[in-house]
């Protein structure tokens, strides 16, 4: 089966905002992947499942994806492999957003582990790592393990000029320093500096408008209305691919 297709076809479904269908569809392609005995591509629609899941709020469907990657991993990927990395990285992240730390936690240290052999410090699969690793990190409480994990992700990021990443992270950091107890300015300045790298970004796709409508409630969560702003311009670049597809 055609993996990259399947994904394509699926990104067609979220560009237009049709989420319970772009799910139908990731879940008929993993059904016929199983039929054809396909485990690559079985393997590779879990995965997005996972996500697709997570970012859709559905706990029973993440969870569901979760346990089937679990069980494809060792079957599609060898344990050196960094697509064994990525696999875990999307359980932890799946098991962050529903609360469930411990387990995020163990994930995300499978997945270094696995980086670690098989990627080097400069690739950009590691600053994301170290930036949802954080994330788990300061829901348990080790602020000063997130904080580090935080500023590495940052280097890289700002290295490899990937600013809506950058610009998450520095959001993220703004969450952490109002754990510390803070003052209102350190929050501002890793707002203001979250918001400009937003504004200079040149190609503003699906993923720019991901990455605007995931920070504006925090800038709201802290009284900054600019948070509107970043709705708005999400608003703007969905509606646009919906009517360009």
């Amino acid at each position: 089966m055609d993996i990259r297709g399947i994904i394509d076809d699926y990104e067609d479904f979220v560009a237009k905002r049709m989420y319970a269908e772009g799910g139908e569809f990731l879940l008929a392609a993993a059904e016929a992947a199983e039929a054809e005995g396909d485990i690559e591509t079985l393997f590779a629609v879990w995965n997005e499942l996972i996500g697709h899941c997570r970012k859709n709020d559905d706990r029973e469907g993440c969870y569901r994806a979760i346990e089937r990657v679990k069980e494809l991993t060792p079957l599609a990927v060898a344990d050196t492999d960094a697509a064994a990395g990525t696999a875990w990285v999307n359980v932890a992240t799946g098991y962050n957003r529903f609360g469930d730390t411990e387990n995020a936690i163990l994930y995300y240290e499978k997945a270094l582990a696995v980086y670690e052999k098989t990627l080097g410090r400069r690739d950009p699969r590691m600053g994301a790592l170290m930036n949802n690793y954080a994330t788990a990190l300061e829901a348990a409480g080790r602020l000063d393990e997130a904080e580090k994990r935080f500023e590495f992700a940052l280097k890289q990021m700002a290295a490899l000029d990937k600013r809506e990443d950058e610009a998450v992270t520095y959001v993220n950091i703004a969450h952490l320093k109002e754990d510390q107890g803070a003052r209102a300015e350190e929050i501002t300045r890793c707002l203001d500096r979250a918001y400009y790298l937003l504004d200079t970004v040149r190609e503003r796709g699906s993923y720019y408008a991901f990455v605007c409508s995931k920070c504006a409630p925090s800038f709201l969560h802290f009284g900054d209305k600019r948070g509107e702003i970043l709705n708005e311009r999400a608003e703007k670049i969905y509606s646009y691919l919906a009517e360009d597809r």
